[in-house]
């Protein structure tokens, strides 16, 4: 097909008129910055240059002045119109400048314009958005002022029998014992009396049993300083003892029952503000995050380990970190699968993938760390290779 095939009948708010010829001037917008005793300046890129269109037009024919007088009607109008450009098609456009006109009794019929356009481009305008992480966090530490006090509530040793309290200082040191559940400093928190972390030095354990508000918050405060959560989900304590149940056998059960709900909790809270905190960089990443959050608030709910108000409170932290994943989840890419047969360079595979830009956004090493890839050479064959959308 030759050119002249694809030229369009040019036309602007639906006037048409002939091309003579046409100018586009595109580029860059350059800050350019010069130093004192410096050979080199430095060109700062401040996004691309709004196009501009110059038009040399005419209208001819027995009846031009009637084509000639809507065109500038046209041309006078205010605000964006739209281009259809013989070379470039429809444009949305502003008239910028003056529009000459040159009519002559020597080419008698005829009317030459030169009109000069700029893109209208959009208006970009300020958009409120909450700040859901926020509004999260704000959620998070109401709700552990409700688990330390709801753990509060049933945890007690006062004026119980021996065995009861020897029970509770056991279980409270094997929970100090799980890994990452470290006092780290210990100079330092005995210096800072305002440290909920006071009430868990060994030589005040003892006292804060009766003390099981402070008790909480100091396990509160540990829990959220923990680097690896995932290590609270295998936490238990033994079952019920099956016998009389005394008043005291009662206590026990409750105060095992007590620690056990609010370690629970606070590893699901702690758990769900990690992976909101993760920025996921995929959709299929946000999808698995938000999956495993509702699986672990359910789990904890039919548990039986926590009162009404830790539900609610719970269900509210898992309702806040949906929509905090739903705000996010427009802006990103997706993964996908393809699979090869043959084995193929990353850089080959990236480079089809992405096109030119594989190099500067580092598709390369981001495809050969998602995949475990062992040698950049050979990407494998005949098995899915995730790459990101």
């Amino acid at each position: 097909m030759a050119w002249r095939d694809n030229l369009r009948s040019a036309s602007f708010r639906g006037v048409s008129f002939e091309v003579d010829s046409s100018t586009l001037t595109a580029g860059r917008r350059l800050a350019r910055h010069e130093y004192p005793q410096r050979d080199e300046p430095f060109l700062e890129d401040m996004g691309k240059k709004a196009r501009e269109y110059r038009i040399e037009a005419f209208i001819i024919g027995p009846e031009y002045m009637s084509g000639r007088d809507q065109l500038l009607e046209a041309l006078e109008k205010p605000g964006p119109g739209q281009l259809v450009h013989p070379y470039l098609g429809t444009l949305k456009v502003i008239v910028s400048g003056q529009c000459q006109m040159t009519e002559s009794t020597s080419f008698g019929g005829m009317a030459k314009i030169s009109i000069e356009m700029v893109e209208a481009g959009t208006q970009q305008e300020p958009r409120a958005t909450d700040d859901t992480l926020a509004v999260l966090d704000a959620q998070i530490a109401a709700a552990e002022e409700i688990a330390a006090l709801e753990f509060s509530e049933s945890f007690s040793v006062d004026g119980a029998a021996d065995f009861v309290v020897e029970d509770a200082l056991k279980s409270v040191n094997g929970l100090l014992s799980v890994p990452g559940m470290v006092l780290d400093n210990l100079a330092s928190i005995r210096a800072n009396p305002l440290s909920a972390l006071q009430a868990l030095l060994p030589e005040r354990l003892l006292g804060s049993l009766s003390s099981p508000l402070g008790l909480a918050k100091g396990i509160v405060q540990l829990v959220r300083n923990m680097p690896d959560v995932l290590q609270l989900f295998g936490y238990g304590l033994p079952s019920p003892i099956q016998t009389v149940q005394t008043p005291a056998r009662q206590q026990l059960n409750s105060n095992r029952d007590a620690l056990m709900g609010l370690v629970s909790f606070l590893a699901v809270v702690k758990r769900t503000r990690d992976l909101v905190s993760a920025e996921p960089d995929t959709l299929d990443l946000v999808r698995a995050h938000r999956t495993e959050i509702v699986d672990r608030v359910d789990d904890l709910i039919f548990s039986e380990l926590i009162g009404q108000d830790a539900i609610d409170a719970i269900v509210q932290i898992r309702t806040d970190a949906v929509k905090h994943f739903t705000a996010i989840t427009p802006d990103l890419p997706r993964i996908v699968a393809r699979e090869f047969a043959v084995a193929l360079p990353a850089l080959v595979v990236a480079h089809d993938f992405y096109g030119d830009q594989w190099l500067d956004q580092e598709r390369e090493a981001e495809l050969i760390k998602r995949n475990l890839v062992k040698h950049p050479g050979f990407v494998p064959a005949g098995k899915p290779v995730l790459l990101v959308s």
